[in-house]
Parts: C-alpha cells; structure tokens; sequence
C-alpha cells in the first residue's frame, strides 16, 4: 500500500507540475513566434497557455509513465529488500503502469483531443506588423528599411538588392504600399526574430516527430473508435517497456533502455504516418482491408509482444539470479558463523563437530 500509494503521488505530481511547465514554456515560445522586433512583447497569453496545455499534456503523461518504472526500479534498488517485496513492488509498479497508460490513451487523451476541437481555432498564428527603423533581409537577398507601415498591411520604405555583382546608381530603390508579406518569415512574425533564433536540429526534428504524432492521433479519434484504437496501440508498447528495467544489472544503462525504446517507437509510429516505411509494410494497409491502419496496428502489436517477451525473460534472469546471490549470501554467513564455533571449541578444549 505504501509503494502503491508513493507511486500515484509521484506520477501526479510529475504530471501537475511538467503539463504547467511545458504549457509555460510553450506560451513563451508562441510569444517569440509573435513577436516583433521594435514592439512590446508580451509573455502571458490565456490562448496561447491552453494551446500549451493541448501540446505537452500527451507528451509529459508518457514520460510520467516511463518515470513510474524507473520509480519502481530505484524503490526495489534502493535498500536491501527481500525477494518477495521486491516481487509485490513489481506487480504493483505494472499495475499501476497499466493502469495510468490505460486512463491516458481511452480518456484522457481524446478528452484533449476533444477539447482541442472545441476550444482552439486553426492554429495559424496571427501575423503582427512590422516595425520600421529596422533593415530586414529576405530569402532571395533583398533588404528592406520600411520608414511607415499601414494599417492594411502595407508599408513604405527602401530596398536593396545584395544579388547585383556590382553597385549601380540605383542600388537603392524607393517604394509605396509594399505588401510587408513580401518579406518571409514564416511561422515568425519579424525576419530579424527568426534569423536570431536557430534551433538544434535535433530538437526541431523531435518536434516534427511530436507534431506529427499528435496531429495524427487528433484525426484518428475525429475519425472514429476503430481508428484510434489502431493509434493508441502506441500505448501497448508503451506497456511493455516496463519490462526493459531488467535489461541491465546497472540501473543508468536500464533507465537509458527505456527513453531510447520509447523513443524508437515513436518514431516508428512517425515514419508510418509521413510514409516512409518499407512499401512490403506500408501494403499492409491494403492487403487488410478489414483492420483500419493495419500496418499501424501489426507494427505496435508486433513490438509489443517482442518486448513483453524480452521482459518476461529478463525477469526471470534477474530474479533467478537475486535468489542465488542471497542463497550464497546466506550460505557464506552460516560457514563463518561455524569457523567461530571451531574457534570458541578450540579455545575451550573441546573439539567443535
């Protein structure tokens, strides 16, 4: 009850806490989007907070899941425990493991995605005007110095063309009512904003891997149960990860197995809804007419049972193992507790048995 009870604080907290960040976190980068250079920004948005929420709520729930194995593996590591309390925190780790990927994928997950439907609008960010006083620099190497914007959108000001090879005397060229979209700065408001902000691109491609993954789980709950159901059998590999706590004797190397196992899925899952599987799997979806996303579900189900079976025999591993290390530990203290009864026999003239 104890180990149950420290598992589901654990898993909320971790929950409460990362959906407020990362909805923090996400409000202040669609203020980036939206910013201008030149103009106050603002970091507190109530729409852009509920965007938040909608985006990293699947994301953080999954990784509290992940959390509540390595929880369950640093309870069963962190004292000396007996085997058979070892063995109840397991059962009740993957109950409660099961449990939490269970409420995420059937209720909470499409009451996010409900939620976004009713609440969010269609998620193109409202472009902001330019300032003037800056010189901005397009994609095709026109720079532009606007010196009055208008309200519909339009500006006046002066370019300049850096493709020309030599200088003429009309470098620098006036204009009026210059649509500002001229200069692209999309999905940013202000080129200058984009051009000062480069993402790694292993986060801008984690990012793309996330988008895509929520964006496709929106549609496969619009689309229908059957259509979901194929989309949350993510959610049975997930379950089998519980098993990759056994993969290692060292618990770093075991909790590393789990993200990157995690991980891989998931992009697995991205690879089938961008098309880039193997076509023998992706035909999949036409041979099986019958099962919705069949490719989808074959692949998930397929990584599921090899996982659960890897756990499975990992378990058993490691189990058989702790029994003979306390076999021996137990062997070892009754040979030195005899040694002592020589001695004391020794020392007292008898001879010990």
């Amino acid at each position: 009850m104890k180990t149950a009870l420290s598992l589901v604080i654990s898993y909320l907290a971790f929950c409460v806490f990362g959906i407020a960040l990362c909805a923090f976190l996400y409000m202040v980068c669609e203020g980036l989007v939206t910013f201008v250079v030149g103009q106050h920004m603002s970091f507190f948005s109530l729409d852009f907070f509920k965007k938040g929420l909608v985006f990293s709520i699947p994301a953080v729930c999954v990784v509290a899941q992940l959390r509540l194995i390595l929880r369950v593996l640093k309870i069963n590591r962190a004292k000396k425990a007996r085997i058979a309390e070892i063995d109840r925190n397991l059962v009740v780790g993957l109950l409660l493991h099961m449990l939490f990927c269970s409420l995420s994928w059937f209720v909470l997950f499409p009451a996010v995605a409900d939620f976004a439907a009713s609440q969010m609008n269609s998620g193109i960010v409202a472009i902001n005007p330019v300032s003037t006083g800056y010189f901005r620099e397009n994609d095709s190497g026109i720079i532009y110095y606007y010196t009055e914007v208008h309200g519909d959108g339009s500006a006046d000001g002066l370019l300049f063309d850096t493709n020309k090879k030599e200088p003429t005397s009309v470098d620098v060229v006036q204009f009026k009512n210059l649509p500002t979209a001229g200069v692209s700065a999309y999905p940013y408001s202000d080129v200058l904003v984009r051009n000062a902000i480069h993402a790694p691109k292993g986060v801008s491609d984690s990012f793309d891997v996330y988008s895509t993954i929520l964006r496709m789980g929106k549609k496969s709950w619009e689309k229908g149960l059957p259509s979901w159901l194929s989309f949350a059998s993510l959610g049975l590999v997930i379950v089998s990860i519980y098993g990759f706590q056994f993969a290692s004797s060292w618990r770093l190397i075991n909790s590393i197995f789990t993200f990157l196992v995690a991980a891989f899925a998931a992009f697995m899952n991205y690879l089938y809804y961008v098309g880039k599987l193997p076509s023998f799997v992706m035909d999949l979806d036409y041979t099986l007419p019958m099962f919705d996303k069949a490719a989808l579900l074959l692949m998930n189900v397929s990584m599921f049972v090899f996982f659960s079976a890897f756990g499975i025999v990992m378990c058993v591993y490691r189990r058989r193992k702790a029994k003979a290390a306390v076999q021996d530990y137990y062997e070892d203290e009754d040979a030195d507790e005899d040694e002592e009864k020589v001695e004391v026999d020794e020392s007292s003239g008898f001879e010990g048995e």
